[in-house]
């Protein structure tokens, strides 16, 4: 197995919720939560092959205040990043890194 991380981003019924209100490419989005979870954990599992995986909790109102910030829209892409860029942070503050 391969020692990077990779960071996936998780949000619970909630922030969910919250996401499907403001995303910017909603019909890309599966519509009901439990659908959206059933096919993270299968991006989890099939990523766990190849990488160390952790989940980001997401809170969708500071992701929508950094997207903001930045004049970004809340896309697919976009979120990734952010996933990326904020479970890096969380990771390397755990770690003392």
């Amino acid at each position: 197995m391969n020692n990077m991380v990779i960071f996936i981003a998780y949000y619970d019924a909630e922030q969910y919720a919250l996401l499907l209100k403001c995303a910017d490419d909603r019909n890309k989005l599966d519509d009901k939560w439990e659908d959206w979870l059933l096919n993270f954990i299968k991006a989890k599992s099939f990523l766990e092959k190849d990488f160390v995986v952790e989940d980001f909790h997401i809170n969708v109102e500071e992701m929508n205040n950094y997207f903001k910030e930045r004049k970004l829209k809340n896309n697919s892409a976009n979120r990734s990043r952010y996933t990326r860029k904020k479970g890096m942070e969380s990771y390397k503050t755990r770690n003392n890194n």
